[in-house]
C-alpha cells in the first residue's frame, strides 16, 4: 500500500496537521520522519496512506503545508509535488 509522508517543523505543527485532517475525515498519523531523508535529524512528519492531493489541498487552504512531500515505493522515498 502507497504512504504519504508530509514533513513538518515541529511536532507541534506535525500535530496541528494530523488533528486538522482527521477533521477532515482522513486518517493521519504524527511519526519521525525516516533518517534517509531527515536534513536537520528530529523532523517529525505526517503519514497518510489515502487522499493525498485532498489532503493537501485542505492543508494549502489553512497554511500548514510548509514542509516536503514524500511517497514511498517499496523501501524508498521520491519527493513529490501537487
Amino acid at each position: 500500500m502507497t504512504q504519504y509522508l508530509i514533513t513538518c517543523r515541529s511536532l507541534t505543527q506535525a500535530q496541528r496537521t494530523a488533528r486538522l485532517l482527521e477533521k477532515h475525515g482522513i486518517n493521519a498519523a504524527v511519526t519521525k520522519i525516516p533518517q534517509e531523508l531527515s536534513q536537520r535529524g528530529c523532523t517529525y512528519a505526517v503519514s497518510l496512506r489515502r487522499k493525498f492531493e485532498e489532503a493537501v489541498t485542505i492543508l494549502r487552504k489553512n497554511d500548514l503545508l510548509n514542509g516536503k512531500l514524500y511517497v514511498r515505493s517499496g523501501e524508498s522515498y521520491t519527493e513529490v509535488t501537487v
